[in-house]
């Protein structure tokens, strides 16, 4: 499961503030934007936000496949 910018934007999140949490971080600011990172990656880092941009990216994938 991949979690994409579209779905932190979805809860309201705000570029500078996400831009600012992948710093030091393993995966990067620009692989996010452009292709997503592991949802599993952003729950383990513990953040409560990151873990409700990967329960985002679940729900939503949920809801396509169930069209």
């Amino acid at each position: 499961m991949i979690a994409k910018l579209e779905h932190a934007r979805q809860l309201g999140y705000c570029a500078r503030g996400m831009r600012r949490w992948f710093d030091g971080r393993e995966r990067s600011w620009a692989e996010f934007v452009e292709h997503g990172v592991p949802a599993r990656w952003l729950r383990e880092s513990g953040d409560a936000l990151a873990k409700r941009v990967a329960e985002q990216a679940e729900q939503v994938a949920a809801e396509e496949r169930h069209r």
